[in-house]
């Protein structure tokens, strides 16, 4: 932890937390001290397209410091997949990588045969 920040809790009761270096400092208001969350800045892959960019595979840290589950406390990877997000832990964002750098070599496999064809 790097800082504080204040917060306006439901109820109106305003509270001050610790927050970590990477939190990007937006926290919302009017919410239960459980629901507090910390969260990185959000990182994507462009790709673009024949109808312009598209933005995919969102990525960030998060962390509910206060989770009424003390199992649920510890910061987390969080991955757009889909239209959900999901926690994951070093492991498998380590796995999301490894996938990732193995269908970009298919890819190029791919658009290599495609180059050939057009």
């Amino acid at each position: 932890m790097t800082g504080t920040v204040r917060v306006r809790l439901a109820g109106g009761k305003t509270v001050t937390v610790a927050e970590p270096a990477w939190c990007v400092g937006r926290h919302d208001d009017d919410l239960d001290l459980v629901d507090l969350a910390h969260d990185g800045p959000e990182t994507s892959l462009t790709v673009r397209t024949g109808r312009g960019p598209v933005e995919i595979l969102h990525y960030s840290l998060s962390q509910y410091p206060y989770a009424s589950d003390p199992g649920k406390r510890g910061v987390v990877g969080t991955v757009l997949l889909g239209t959900a997000w999901y926690e994951v832990g070093p492991e498998d964002m380590f796995a999301l990588a490894d996938g990732l750098v193995s269908r970009a070599a298919e890819l190029r496999v791919l658009a290599r045969e495609l180059a050939g064809l057009a």
